[in-house]
């Protein structure tokens, strides 16, 4: 019905067929495929103060620590106050560790091949998901220490982020 409303309606088998395969491929770095999870939380809402925290800051860490060093437009020169409020996609538990992931639908070529490690680390840094990558595992690690209590252990229960490109199902890296 979607489809029709956008004047897509021709193309609706092929929806539906893209969208089953992206369900049931299984995602690189767990080895299982979305349809077969058990425990999930769709858009996990999470709200933390920012107590003037200097953009800057978190450029500098991003840069230090994800996406190996790799060039990318720097943030904004401000300072955040307030609260940091977002939803992350998706929220799964599989082998007793916790991940986001993170949907996204750019286009990064007409071709499957283009869908490449390179590609997709270019398009993680030319966005700043790492910085998204970043907030949504800070909420994750906060959920996890209040629910799980003193049994919490980060290394071993904190999965991380995973951002499948939903276009590069078919690509060397099957989108993540």
């Amino acid at each position: 019905r979607r489809c029709e409303r956008q004047g897509w309606g021709h193309r609706a088998d092929d929806v539906v067929e893209w969208l089953s395969e992206v369900v049931t491929t299984p995602l690189p770095s767990v080895g299982i495929a979305l349809d077969a999870l058990s425990v999930v939380l769709p858009e996990m809402e999470f709200w933390f103060p920012s107590h003037g925290l200097a953009a800057g800051r978190i450029d500098a860490l991003c840069n230090e620590h994800l996406l190996g060093g790799r060039s990318r437009p720097p943030l904004g020169n401000r300072t955040l106050n307030g609260m940091v409020i977002g939803f992350a996609d998706l929220v799964f538990e599989h082998g007793g560790r916790y991940w986001v992931l993170d949907y996204k639908s750019n286009a990064l070529g007409l071709d499957d091949a283009d869908y490449h490690r390179e590609a997709l680390e270019n398009a993680m840094a030319e966005h700043r998901y790492d910085v998204q990558a970043a907030l949504y595992l800070l909420a994750l690690h906060r959920l996890l220490r209040t629910r799980l209590g003193p049994d919490y252990q980060p290394e071993r229960h904190l999965g991380g982020a995973i951002y499948l490109f939903l276009r590069g199902v078919h690509g060397p890296e099957r989108g993540c």
